[in-house]
């Protein structure tokens, strides 16, 4: 069984991709093409992929039962999925699990949390251990952010003075 990052753990993956048998306590992982065409008949909660070409806007009347979206980085280098993350936290307000899938290395995890992403199926050639310190790269982020995991911190100065 695969393991993933959920909001920085190492857990047992309950999603099931095409092909993949589905267990007791899984669940399915539709594409957005048959999500919407399931949406009326797919028992709830569901799970939704969408690849770097997938166009929110016609998800976003159909989030109420989508508990897990899934954002597929197709190859390395592909950088969509980051902006589709900031759009489904901060327009749409998301607020169920947001996952990276695909092309992921440990060296994209803190940035990808920025974003919004709070579960992370990295590359299978990627150690899941290794990879929680990804979080702790960076010590500051001048940045505003989505994400809930990493709090933007201000650099600090000792000898700083409050304004007057």
């Amino acid at each position: 069984m695969r393991s993933i990052i959920r909001r920085r753990e190492i857990v047992r993956d309950q999603l099931r991709y095409g092909g993949e048998a589905l267990e007791e306590g899984t669940v399915r992982v539709y594409t957005l093409a048959d999500w919407l065409q399931a949406a009326r008949v797919t028992p709830s909660p569901a799970a939704v992929l969408l690849g770097a070409t997938d166009e929110l806007e016609v998800l976003a009347a159909y989030l109420q039962p989508v508990r897990w979206i899934v954002i597929d980085f197709a190859k390395i280098g592909e950088g969509r999925g980051y902006s589709q993350a900031r759009l489904l936290r901060q327009r749409y307000r998301y607020a169920f699990e947001l996952r990276a899938r695909g092309a992921i290395k440990r060296d994209q995890l803190f940035f990808l949390a920025r974003c919004g992403f709070d579960a992370f199926d990295l590359d299978r050639g990627e150690d899941l251990s290794a990879a929680l310190s990804a979080f702790d790269s960076f010590t500051v982020a001048y940045q505003d952010a989505s994400e809930d995991l990493l709090a933007p911190r201000r650099r600090a100065s000792a000898d700083a003075q409050p304004p007057a």
